[in-house]
C-alpha cells in the first residue's frame, strides 16, 4: 500500500443529512406517506455528487422503510442502525454510514462555550469526562445520556487542553492552557444522586512556561508526561508532584509538542541491546525501561524519545519552510509496530516503526481539513463493517484501521492494513461542527464536538 512520492492517495467523503433518521422516524410512523433526504459524496479534484434518498413505507409491510436513490446516490439499510452510501460515478462502493448508538447532549449549564476542548472515556466504558475553555472539567457516567455530572470542578484558569483517565478509571489526569497539570479523583458514586460533587486536586504539578497541548502516562501511573507549547516533553513524579527530567523537542531546538503518544517498545525491537544510560536512571523512575514517546512537533516533524536511553531515537524529516504543516495528532501501535500522524493540512501518514527512516507506508486525504485526533482500531475484533455477507467489508484477522476526527466534522474510520488505505465507514451525526475528540475503547468508538455533544458508535 505503497503511496507514490508526495503524492497522497486521495479518499472519497459520504454525507447524509445529520438529522434524516427524524425523517426516516416519521415515515415509518405514518406521519407523512414519503419524504427526503440529501446526500452528498465528494472526491478531491472530481465534480461533486449531490443527490438525495426518498424514504417511504412499503405498500405490504407497513413495518418497513424503503429508500430509493436520486441523483447518482443510492441509499440501503442493513438494519441495527447501518446504512450504506454508494455513488458509482465517483467510484464509491456501498460504504458504511455509522450512526450514533447514544448521544450524550451538551451540558445545560455551559454559559460560554459548549466547544468540548479535552475529552477522554475511561478504560472501563464506565464514565467520561469532559473539559471547556472556561477551564472546568465533568464527569458523567455512561449509563445514560441525559445524567447529570457525578462530580465538577474548575481545575485551570484558561481552556482545558488534555484529559486522561489513569487504567484503573479512577483518576484523571488533566492540562490546562494555564501552563500546569494536575490530578484529579474520579471515583465513581455509590448510588445515583441528582447531586454534583465537587472535586479538589490531589496533586498539581507546575513547570512548563507555555500552554500544555497533551499528557500521557506510564504503565499504572506512577509517573506521567507531559507535552508543552515551550518545546519540551516533562517526565513527572506522581507520589512528589517533582519533575524527574526534561527533554527538549525538535532535536534540542524546543520545538512546540502539539500531541504525544506513548507505550511500549515496538515487539521486534532490539530489547538486548546495551542500555547506556541505565546507570542514570531516577529511582523515582517506574517501569520507563521499555517505553517510547512518540511527539507531534508544530513544525510537521515527528520525534521519538526513549525512556530507557534518555535520548531522541529519531526524528522525522522537516519539509520546507513554505510546505510545513503542523502535527496535530500522533497514534501509536507497539502492537501493530505502526505509528500514525495527523496534520493541519488534512494529512495522515503512516510509518512502520520497524523501519523508522526510509519513506512512510502511505499518505492519504480527503481534503485539507486539519486532523485533529486519530486512534487505531483493531477492526477484525470491531469491523464496523456492512456485516459478513458484505464481503468487501468483512473482517479478517489482522485488519487495522484508525479512527480520525477532523475539524470539517466528517470524523470517518479508514482502514489501513493489510488493503488499505480503504474509507471504512463514515461516523455521521454531527451538522458541521468540528470534531476534536476520537477514543476507542471496548470496541465502540467516541466523539467529542464543538456543539458539545458526546457520540458513541458501536461496530
Amino acid at each position: 500500500m505503497a503511496a507514490d512520492a508526495g503524492q497522497p492517495i486521495i479518499l472519497p467523503i459520504c454525507t447524509i443529512q445529520h438529522d434524516f433518521q427524524a425523517v426516516v422516524k416519521d415515515v415509518h410512523g405514518g406521519l407523512v406517506p414519503n419524504d427526503h433526504f440529501w446526500i452528498s459524496c465528494y472526491k478531491d479534484g472530481e465534480p461533486s455528487i449531490h443527490g438525495k434518498a426518498v424514504a417511504s413505507l412499503d405498500e405490504r409491510n407497513r413495518d418497513l422503510v424503503l429508500y430509493e436513490g436520486h441523483g447518482g446516490v443510492g441509499l440501503k439499510d442493513y438494519g441495527k442502525n447501518a446504512y450504506a452510501v454508494s455513488c458509482p460515478s465517483l467510484d464509491i462502493p456501498e460504504t458504511r454510514l455509522a450512526v450514533p448508538m447514544t448521544s450524550y447532549p451538551a451540558l445545560p449549564d455551559t454559559r460560554k462555550s459548549a466547544q468540548i476542548t479535552a475529552f477522554d472515556i475511561a478504560p472501563d466504558g464506565s464514565q467520561y469526562v469532559t473539559g471547556y475553555h472556561d477551564g472546568s472539567v465533568h464527569i458523567r457516567p455512561t449509563s445514560s445520556p441525559n445524567a447529570s455530572p457525578s462530580a465538577s470542578t474548575k481545575s485551570h484558569l484558561s481552556t482545558v487542553t488534555s484529559l486522561q483517565f489513569f487504567p484503573s478509571s479512577r483518576v484523571v489526569l488533566t492540562a490546562g492552557a494555564d501552563f500546569s497539570i494536575s490530578i484529579l479523583p474520579a471515583d465513581v458514586p455509590e448510588s445515583s444522586s441528582y447531586s454534583t460533587a465537587k472535586m479538589t486536586a490531589a496533586r498539581t504539578f507546575r513547570g512548563h512556561t507555555r500552554a500544555v497541548t497533551s499528557t500521557g502516562i506510564i504503565a499504572r501511573g506512577r509517573n506521567i508526561l507531559s507535552g508543552s507549547k515551550d518545546g519540551t516533553l516533562r517526565l513527572w513524579d506522581v507520589p512528589s508532584g517533582q519533575q524527574i527530567r526534561t527533554f527538549a523537542a525538535g532535536t534540542n531546538q524546543f520545538v512546540p509538542v502539539l500531541a504525544l503518544n506513548t507505550s511500549t517498545r515496538w515487539t521486534s525491537a532490539d530489547a538486548d541491546a546495551p542500555a547506556e544510560s541505565d546507570t542514570h536512571a531516577d529511582p523515582r523512575e517506574v517501569e520507563t525501561a521499555d517505553k517510547v514517546v512518540f511527539c507531534a512537533l508544530q513544525d510537521g516533524s515527528f520525534e521519538l524519545f526513549d525512556l530507557r536511553t534518555k535520548h531522541a531515537e529519531f526524528r522525522s524529516l522537516v519539509s520546507p519552510a513554505g510546505a510545513r504543516s503542523a502535527l496535530q495528532a500522533v497514534a501509536y501501535s507497539s502492537g501493530d509496530n505502526l505509528v500514525g500522524t495527523g496534520s493541519a493540512a488534512g494529512l495522515t501518514t503512516l510509518y512502520d516503526t520497524r523501519t523508522l527512516g526510509s519513506d512512510p507506508i502511505v499518505t492519504f486525504r480527503r481534503n485539507t481539513a486539519p486532523i485533529e485526533d486519530l486512534k487505531f482500531i483493531d477492526l477484525s475484533a470491531a469491523p464496523f463493517s456492512l456485516g459478513a455477507s458484505h464481503s468487501a467489508s468483512s473482517p479478517r484477522p489482522g485488519d487495522v484501521g484508525l479512527a480520525i476526527a477532523t475539524e470539517d466534522g466528517l470524523p470517518y474510520v479508514a482502514e489501513v492494513r493489510p488493503s488499505g488505505p480503504r474509507l471504512r465507514a463514515e461516523l455521521v451525526g454531527t451538522d458541521c461542527d468540528g470534531v476534536r475528540h476520537v477514543r476507542v475503547v471496548g470496541g465502540h468508538i467516541w466523539t467529542a464536538s464543538d456543539d458539545g455533544v458526546v457520540r458513541r458508535y458501536a461496530p
